[in-house]
């Protein structure tokens, strides 16, 4: 078999991924108001690989023309025409799918106005709207006018007028006011996307009813143009870059149905979008606002879930109760606060000493950040390092960083050839007592309740010493000189002996097999790209062990290929709640070995990343881990099959098993022992 043959295509899985949760918005159990929710990820994912990815399909696509034959890795020749296809018949669907949802609406009383008139009773209210609100913010652009220059990804009108042959550009200021206005009439509540009212009742304004108007937006490259150099503030480089990020290379020009040619390619010269992709959308750009939808009614949501409250006793410290006992924490089925609780009581505790903690996407309110900067005004010895090149956080994580430092916090940054991805942080106490905490997703009270994550808090000093070594390697800023320079027994760690590990444990299931054992290996990842590790578990499948793997991205292992992964099966879960946990379950000889971790395994993640993998020493949260994937595994309602193309596949024998509801039980149940 070629070496092409063996891998499914990074970015046509990722569009599968964006297929399922398309999917998820037409599927009849999800709630109405919760599709809407599911319309916007899509829309928002589809934005994002306009602005990561197509820019990178398109450079390749010019290389492989200026130089015929030349391989490029993780890419054939027809990728770009491939992807774009693809988006062109998710863009149908997503059609069909939305017409059917504003139906379901309309039974519900609910009048999203979409693609047709505003309403006569409801007429001067939104003329009210318009003349006391959204003419504040609009600006009158001519088409001459060369200093203008569209915002990444915001909305315009280019505005003809039939009558002087005038051409102008308009914005929409949804990025001020938001996208929809609302009212009630008669029990109907209509929501007008403020699109329709600007071609309403702009004409009257400026009193000229000759003018057309046309949507459209540009989408640019969000990749940071980064030198690999060391010297300078690394924040005011990221912070440089994030100002010049929405006037980047133009990937995406995309414009409403009946806009005329000719202005087509007058519009693509006046800014230089003759490389872009020139695409025909609808009439409505950035559905991805439909996040914000403003009406909210609970009968039409998914149920309001009460998280559960881990056992604590608040007549103790919590770091004395994890000198006893490791405590597991599995978002956002069971509550946040004790993460939160480890940091506040750091901040204030008289035997705490030192706090050392990566952050890397950084809540806009954060606790985590304000109980550090309280920590250091305290007297205690902070030290954190912040890093800048979160895609879309950086402006955050810097507001942040300064803030700290403001208050003593001693402030490490990123550097650009390396992430520091792992979620992480330890506490000192005297008497040489130490705690840390370990998770799969970041340290962030606001995603902790929509993404599914685990977190470790631990006082053993196997794991807490090598966290020792690891927050004194990464003041240095600086990729280890070989991955022999720490020596980490426990702790999995990228650039030092996370892939090595990884790869040594499936060597140890394949020969487990191969003597006659029975080996299995179960993971969960967001994303599975890397060869050498995907050859591995092809390795594994021929040898015998039997692979259950849970990947919610980008899969480019093919499963299920006859001699090559007869023993894999790929499921994909898309529900309520984003599938972020990484799991490694390792099990053969009656041994088993369970990692959690930041890390998936992308290339990014294994060469040019900090990340942490952690195993589960206590036996019985190993054991929960192992009973947690199981049932995910045995999803059969909201996961579906991945083929050997990187296509959805519906399970068949549906026993109605939604893996986040009996999680939900499964905890519940826990907690009553």
């Amino acid at each position: 078999m070629k070496k092409k043959d063996l891998y499914i295509n990074r970015d046509i899985s990722w569009l599968s991924f964006n297929d399922r949760v398309l999917d998820q918005a037409g599927r009849q159990e999800v709630p109405l108001l919760e599709k809407l929710q599911f319309i916007a990820i899509f829309s928002s994912n589809l934005d994002e690989f306009y602005r990561v990815r197509m820019p990178v399909l398109m450079a390749w696509k010019k290389i492989m023309k200026q130089n015929p034959g030349q391989l490029i890795p993780n890419i054939d020749i027809g990728t770009y025409k491939k992807a774009s296809k693809t988006i062109n018949r998710q863009q149908e669907k997503f059609g069909l799918i939305l017409a059917d949802i504003i139906q379901e609406l309309a039974k519900e009383d609910i009048l999203l106005i979409y693609n047709q008139a505003i309403p006569a009773e409801i007429k001067d209210l939104a003329a009210q709207y318009f003349f006391t609100t959204i003419a504040s913010y609009l600006q009158i652009i001519p088409i001459d006018d060369t200093s203008f220059f569209p915002i990444n990804n915001q909305l315009y009108f280019v505005v003809t007028d039939d009558n002087t042959g005038a051409v102008f550009f308009l914005n929409v200021p949804s990025n001020h006011i938001g996208r929809f206005f609302t009212c009630e009439i008669n029990g109907n509540k209509y929501v007008v996307l403020i699109d329709d009212i600007i071609k309403a009742f702009f004409p009257e304004a400026i009193r000229n009813t000759s003018l057309n108007f046309y949507s459209f937006k540009i989408t640019r490259d969000a990749e940071l143009n980064l030198q690999d150099e060391f010297e300078g503030d690394i924040a005011q480089k990221i912070e440089t870059e994030v100002n010049k990020r929405d006037l980047g290379y133009a990937t995406r020009f995309l414009f409403q149905p009946n806009l005329p040619k000719q202005l087509i390619e007058t519009l693509a010269t006046l800014f230089d979008l003759r490389k872009s992709s020139i695409v025909e959308g609808g009439n409505y750009h950035n559905l991805k606002d439909l996040f914000s939808f403003p009406i909210k009614i609970a009968e039409l949501s998914y149920p309001k879930q009460l998280q559960i409250n881990t056992n604590q006793n608040f007549k103790e410290s919590i770091f004395d109760q994890i000198d006893r006992e490791d405590l597991l924490i599995c978002t956002p089925y069971e509550s946040f606060d004790p993460i939160l609780r480890f940091f506040n009581e750091a901040a204030i505790d008289p035997t705490v000493d030192e706090i050392y903690t990566t952050l890397y996407r950084i809540a806009g309110d954060s606790h985590i950040a304000q109980a550090l900067a309280t920590a250091a005004k305290n007297g205690k010895r902070v030290n954190v390092f912040v890093e800048l090149k979160a895609r879309f956080d950086e402006a955050n994580n810097i507001h942040w960083a300064r803030l700290m430092k403001e208050q003593g916090v001693k402030i490490t940054y990123s550097i650009p050839n390396l992430k520091v991805h792992a979620k992480i942080a330890l506490v000192k106490r005297k008497q040489g007592r130490e705690s840390a905490l370990l998770g799969t997703g970041n340290l962030n009270e606001k995603t902790a309740k929509v993404y599914t994550d685990y977190f470790l808090i631990t006082s053993n000093k196997l794991l807490t010493n090598e966290l020792n070594m690891l927050f004194e390697f990464l003041p240095a800023r600086r990729k280890p000189h070989s991955p022999n320079e720490l020596s980490f027994s426990h702790l999995l760690i990228a650039q030092f002996n996370l892939k090595h590990t990884f790869l040594s444990l499936i060597d140890q299931a394949i020969r487990a097999a191969k003597a006659g054992d029975t080996a299995t290996i179960k993971i969960k990842l967001n994303n599975l790209e890397e060869e050498s590790l995907i050859n591995k578990l092809y390795e594994a499948s021929r040898a015998g062990v039997k692979l259950q793997l849970l990947v919610r991205g980008i899969c480019r292992l093919k499963p299920q290929v006859p001699g090559l992964s007869d023993n894999i099966v790929v499921k994909r879960i898309v529900g309520r709640y984003l599938e972020h946990g990484r799991i490694f379950i390792f099990q053969y000889q009656a041994q088993s070995s369970v990692y959690l971790g930041s890390s998936d395994w992308m290339n990014r993640n294994i060469y040019r990343r900090i990340e942490t993998c952690f195993p589960l020493l206590n036996l019985t949260l190993a054991h929960q881990i192992q009973e947690l994937f199981d049932i995910q595994f045995a999803d059969d309602t909201e996961a579906t099959l991945l083929d050997e193309h990187g296509q959805n596949q519906a399970i068949e024998t549906q026993q109605k098993n939604v893996s986040q509801q009996q999680i939900l039980n499964y905890l519940k149940g826990k907690m009553k022992k």
